[in-house]
């Protein structure tokens, strides 16, 4: 199934007259690209009445292009559905937690609990696996698109009032369980039938009870998840042994309620859609954000690699536009995405649509079809880069440090996000104040260009580490603690954050002194703790003679929060440093010897010039030979298949720079022997 690197284009044929598509095949085979991604959106083309399939359409595409040697990955096109079906059964449009019932005409608007959306979507799904699944020329499907994008996640429609009531029987049996462990009898909200408990609509002022929203999120998930595996059990049975089975997520990781690892694990890879840059944001995303964002994507399959079903090619927006990138900058996005992982690039779109949602969204090509600048970029950089980049891009990433998160503690911060500099909305659907910080707490290992995994607390396999970032983990898993315990104990490195060890598995406030479950291992207690909100609080690094001269002449900060720590086997290694608190000269960080190996603790979110200085000296001691190269140079170590190790640098800046005695062009690429 290994295809060491895909080029591929996401084309949309049924938008444009039948006498292009010959000429836009035959200009995509001569620039190189090899598959194209299509037919997601077209259920009613495949389907134009009940039980009628029609694949007309979509065969004389697939001929053309099997002419010219391309070949396809199929998407399944049910994020969307035919009008005929909403006539069938209005009750099957999504109903969104404030209460407004989704229209036709939008995507995504279908509940995935409506019996009759399921049934239909399965029915087309074993036709359209059917008809092409014995195809040759397909190597791949695409389960649905965007699976819970745009607030999607969450229904409150009748269909999820009765799945919800199922799926809480089914985890807790008895209505006196479920009681006991939400605490119901907070407020006299105590239940005496499974089918009284309320869908978490928008509330006037104070929300639900925290634990219903959390598993309202675990339902939710489940839901999203298992409409995703019926697809992939219809298609397994029909599809050929060289065709792989993905998914399209999206940004921003973490900022809605689905377990995207769950939703991949019976696919061949995970899939990505890659826009470092979106509607009207004036400027991208930091370049160590989107490089936390792959990894993740990277981390969620077993096969270590993952495939970019929408790469970023022109500017992209649905009602406004905002930063235009340099057409090289459009290229290293690319080199950038194929670095951390991807061994499959498809280009959202050949062509800009002349109409509809999407006018905003440019493609390779404008709707006038002329040759545009980006589109000599992206094309010059995929013929001149893709020999050497294809010897590594289906070869795991080596690693021997890891960003840990956790999955029910993304879900709890959407709904508390303990503090303002947490609590960030981009859109009214979405909260990105985890993925936030857990870029934070990735970015010191791109700054120092240390290859670094991310992987879930259920699947981390901590012996593959020299060194953890466990930052805040709230909910908290005993069993979980003790393999971190035995691991350090072992020799391990492990930088844990502030608010880890204060919640159970039930979101309960633990009823021990905090960190608790971590209180040895960290070797602190904590005795009190503020929110920062959007301001910081100075910080004084003690641990070295540098750190303490370097806090005197540059200010160090903490943000978003302020754990006060007591030591009690830990050493005190940063105090907190500002007139205004009245925590001055109380311990921030500290770092505690555990058997073998160590334990840091940040009681705050370190500032940029402190994650700096804080991690030279981390990464040192966890034996991890970090190398800043300068800010707004990344690399990436690789091993190709031949086992050899090259080092990818990749210059996110304007200018020219020397690095590793090489010159690499504005925002450019140079892939080298290692040093």
């Amino acid at each position: 199934m290994s295809h060491n690197l895909l080029w591929g284009v996401d084309w949309y044929p049924e938008q444009w007259d039948k006498t292009l598509w010959e000429s836009d095949v035959q200009r995509m085979a001569e620039q190189g690209f090899q598959v194209v991604r299509m037919m997601e959106f077209a259920w009613p083309i495949l389907e134009p009445r009940p039980g009628n399939y029609d694949f007309s359409l979509f065969d004389s595409v697939i001929d053309i292009l099997e002419k010219y040697k391309l070949t396809v990955v199929l998407g399944t096109p049910t994020a969307i559905m035919p009008v005929w079906l909403v006539d069938q059964d209005p009750t099957i449009l999504a109903v969104h937690p404030n209460r407004l019932t989704r229209d036709f005409g939008c995507r995504r608007m279908g509940c995935m609990n409506a019996p009759v959306y399921q049934k239909a979507a399965r029915q087309l799904v074993q036709a359209i696996a059917d008809h092409y699944g014995p195809r040759q020329s397909i190597i791949g499907w695409q389960i649905d698109n965007e699976i819970g994008h745009e607030g999607s996640d969450h229904c409150v429609c009748d269909h999820c009032r009765a799945a919800w009531h199922r799926w809480l029987e089914k985890r807790y049996e008895t209505i006196e369980e479920l009681n006991r462990r939400w605490g119901t009898i907070f407020w006299g909200s105590t239940y005496t039938r499974f089918d009284q408990i309320p869908l978490p609509r928008q509330q006037v002022a104070t929300n639900h009870n925290p634990a219903l929203l959390l598993d309202y999120d675990r339902f939710s998930s489940d839901t999203a998840v298992s409409w995703a595996e019926a697809q992939v059990q219809i298609i397994r049975q029909k599809a050929r042994a060289h065709q792989f089975i993905t998914t399209n997520l999206y940004p921003a990781p973490l900022a809605q309620c689905i377990d995207m690892e769950d939703m991949v694990r019976i696919m061949d890879a995970a899939g990505w859609d890659n826009y470092p840059v979106w509607g009207n944001q004036d400027e991208p995303l930091p370049y160590f954000f989107t490089s936390y964002v792959l990894s993740y994507v990277r981390g969620l399959h077993p096969s270590g690699n993952f495939k970019v079903m929408e790469e970023f090619s022109g500017i992209q927006g649905h009602t406004q536009l905002g930063h235009l990138p340099p057409p090289e900058q459009v290229a290293l996005w690319t080199n950038q995405a194929i670095a951390r992982g991807a061994n499959a690039i498809f280009y959202f779109r050949w062509r800009t649509a002349p109409y509809a949602q999407e006018q905003l969204c440019y493609g390779i090509r404008d709707t006038d079809n002329t040759e545009t600048e980006r589109e000599r970029h992206i094309i010059t950089n995929m013929q001149n880069l893709s020999p050497v980049l294809k010897t590594f891009a289906s070869e795991p990433v080596p690693a021997e440090a890891c960003l840990v998160y956790d999955r029910d503690t993304s879900r709890l911060i959407r709904e508390q996000p303990l503090s303002l500099g947490m609590d960030r909305r981009p859109t009214s659907y979405m909260q990105v104040g985890y993925d936030a910080e857990l870029a934070r707490w990735f970015a010191p290992y791109v700054l120092y260009n240390v290859n670094c995994d991310i992987k879930s607390t259920k699947s981390v396999n901590l012996d593959n580490y020299k060194l953890i970032s466990l930052p805040f983990y709230q909910i908290t898993d005993e069993a979980f603690v003790q393999k971190l315990s035995d691991w350090v104990a072992r020799g391990g490195h492990l930088v844990l954050g502030w608010r880890s060890g204060s919640r159970t598995t039930d979101n309960w406030n633990i009823d021990r002194p905090l960190p608790g479950l971590f209180r040895e291992l960290a070797g602190i207690r904590v005795t009190n703790f503020e929110a920062l909100g959007t301001g910081s609080t100075g910080i004084c690094l003690k641990d070295t003679l540098i750190h303490q001269f370097i806090s005197k002449i540059i200010t160090c900060k903490g943000e978003v929060w302020a754990d006060i720590l007591e030591p009690e086997t830990a050493t005190i290694i940063a105090r907190y440093r500002d007139s205004k608190k009245h925590y001055t000269g109380k311990p921030a960080f500290t770092r505690n010897k555990y058997g073998q190996g160590f334990v840091w603790y940040l009681g705050t979110s370190p500032d940029p010039k402190t994650t700096f200085f804080l991690y030279k000296s981390i990464l040192k001691q966890a034996g991890l030979a970090g190398r800043f190269l300068g800010l707004g140079i990344e690399a990436v170590q690789r091993i190709t298949q031949e086992g050899k190790t090259v080092m990818v640098l990749l210059n996110h800046t304007s200018k020219k720079k020397r690095v590793l005695g090489k010159i690499i062009p504005p925002w450019g690429t140079l892939v080298i022997d290692s040093i």
